[in-house]
């Protein structure tokens, strides 16, 4: 039952600020107050405009009085005299219903930023871990990728539990493994039942369609075959990250000049590195094998440059693209809400000839649990594929949080990589430990 009401404040109210109802012995906020106060001056402006223009938009209360949304209008009615304003009256909702509410609402007055929404994301996750990505997402009015992305970072950090199942909004409870492909004619719903049960576990939890579901079982279908005769526990050794800049690289790990098939990297953005790219196509030069490949992903604002270095040294092959869904990357000198950037193509020497591959990755949700700058595993594991053997040694100086390491341990290629910080080199030691482990 939804009542509107306006509700009078008794007659000579001061100006003087009252302690608001309602507020909770753990965080000084009321029950359902879902985000801090506002800032300094952004309650000063709020406050300015109701002075001047009075309470535009209702308070929402539940039939117990205690105020679902509008705890700053109310604040600032009580600072500011004002007996009477427009207050919406709420019953029949569970206490979760109304924290749901208040998220929604607030999270679309209050405008927030990419960061404060994930501090968000977070908050409720470790609030109710058991609560489905999809409907978190929708009552944040956010990717659902980007919210099984910071479930992944909360399991990885052990701040909530790695659940099997999760809650939905029906209150049903749904596997964390199922794997979903949505069909819309009787020729794709032939396919999706073809191919549901050989995707790979990456695909668990996603609703994906069947296009995009035929390629990843032809994807992983062919990874079983290549490394069928590769042995289940690789060598100790062959997958190692070293502390030490790519000029020590060959030194330090032992690598020998043309020994090496694949450079799969990705490389700092930002102008300060753009004296060592010269170096760095050298190094490539110096440790890839004849027909071997240099791959990187790069940033677009320095992309000339980067450009005329790598020619300087190796054969420009190709520009492919790298793609995500969800919060857009601002670029503000041009204005610009970017949601791509290149992937270079490089050879020492001839093209050798190898599988057909394409030039679009979109990936499925941002992962950054390992690295500010980590990309995505499963693209990564799509260019190990495209451009290496089973058994072929990938070299990565710019490991960061190690994906191209986790990508060849998963695909029975060597990999020895390096990263001049030495927190990173320990979250991506820490990576493969626990694949080790597992």
């Amino acid at each position: 039952m939804i009542a509107l009401a306006t509700r009078p404040r008794s007659q000579g109210a001061t100006k003087a600020r009252i302690k608001p109802a309602n507020r909770s012995s753990t965080n000084g906020r009321a029950k359902y107050q879902v985000l801090p106060d506002l800032p300094p001056d952004e309650y000063a402006a709020l406050k300015a405009d109701i002075d001047e223009h009075g309470i535009q938009y209702h308070v929402i209360q539940d039939e117990l009085g205690n105020t679902i949304d509008g705890h700053q209008r109310e604040r600032i009615a009580e600072e500011l005299g004002i007996t009477k304003y427009p207050v919406k009256v709420l019953s029949g909702l569970t206490d979760e219903e109304k924290w749901h509410l208040a998220l929604s609402l607030n999270i679309k007055r209050r405008h927030l930023t990419t960061k404060q929404k994930q501090t968000l994301i977070e908050q409720e996750l470790k609030r109710t871990p058991d609560i489905a990505s999809q409907w978190l997402a929708e009552i944040l009015g956010v990717d659902d990728k980007t919210v099984a992305a910071a479930r992944k970072r909360l399991e990885a950090r052990s701040e909530i539990p790695t659940l099997k199942q999760l809650r939905g909004k029906d209150g049903k409870r749904y596997s964390t493994r199922f794997r979903q492909v949505i069909a819309n004619t009787p020729g794709e719903l032939r396919v999706a039942r073809e191919v549901v049960g050989n995707l790979p576990v990456s695909c668990n939890g996603k609703l994906i369609d069947t296009v995009t579901a035929n390629r990843h079982a032809r994807r992983f279908a062919r990874a079983e075959v290549r490394n069928g005769t590769m042995p289940k526990t690789l060598p100790l050794d062959s997958i190692q990250i070293h502390h030490c800049p790519f000029q020590k690289f060959e030194k330090v790990a032992g690598i020998r000049p043309g020994s090496v098939q694949l450079v799969l990297t990705d490389i700092p953005y930002g102008k300060e590195f753009l004296p060592q790219l010269s170096e760095l196509a050298a190094f490539a030069e110096r440790v890839l094998d004849t027909g071997g490949l240099f791959v990187t992903y790069v940033g677009q604002y320095h992309l000339p440059q980067v450009l005329e270095a790598f020619g300087q040294h190796l054969i420009y092959r190709w520009l492919a693209m790298s793609s995500w869904d969800g919060n857009s990357n601002m670029i503000h000198p041009l204005n610009i809400a970017s949601q791509c950037k290149p992937i270079l193509v490089y050879s020492k020497g001839p093209w050798k000839k190898r599988d057909r591959w394409g030039d679009v990755f979109i990936a499925e949700g941002k992962e950054k649990q390992w690295h500010p700058w980590q990309q995505n595993l499963l693209e990564v594991e799509r260019l190990v594929q495209y451009f290496s053997k089973p058994g072929d040694l990938v070299l990565d100086p710019c490991s960061g949080g190690g994906t191209t390491a986790a990508a060849c341990f998963g695909l029975g290629r060597k990999c020895i990589a390096c990263d001049v910080e030495k927190k990173h080199v320990a979250q991506g030691r820490k990576r493969l430990a626990e694949l080790t482990n597992g």
